[in-house]
């Protein structure tokens, strides 16, 4: 009996090295289709190269877009934001704003993508503190 123990012991000890958060698979991706975006691609095309497939993480499903947003311009025209999750700050089971990359549209097309553009073109959400 001892004998069987440890052999499952070992075996499940072995496959837990083979383990890949799909998380980690999704940020990869998101980052590389990045790369296929061009400014003035439909909205459509976009999602397709970014893709539409939620992706099971450990403990929770991640869409993909992660969330998305209507935003009024500082040049008064409405922009819609596409957020995907790209980065891990922290291995905390909790998707954050610095761990997504806001890909924006502007009549149905690509604007542009990341904070700096976003920023460049919609004013600071207020940061409300008790």
């Amino acid at each position: 009996m001892k004998k069987i123990i440890v052999l499952l012991a070992l075996t499940l000890a072995g496959c837990s090295s083979l383990y890949l958060d799909t998380s980690d698979l999704l940020r990869d991706q998101n980052k590389e289709n990045l790369k296929k975006l061009s400014v003035g691609q439909p909205k459509e095309l976009v999602m397709d190269l970014m893709g539409r497939d939620p992706s099971k993480g450990v403990f929770m499903w991640i869409d993909n877009p992660y969330r998305s947003e209507v935003l009024k311009g500082k040049d008064g025209r409405t922009y819609e934001v596409l957020y995907y999750y790209t980065d891990l700050k922290a291995r905390d089971d909790k998707i954050t704003d610095d761990e997504l990359t806001p890909v924006v549209l502007q009549d149905g097309k690509l604007a542009g993508w990341g904070y700096p553009f976003l920023d460049q073109r919609v004013p600071p959400k207020p940061i409300y503190t008790r």
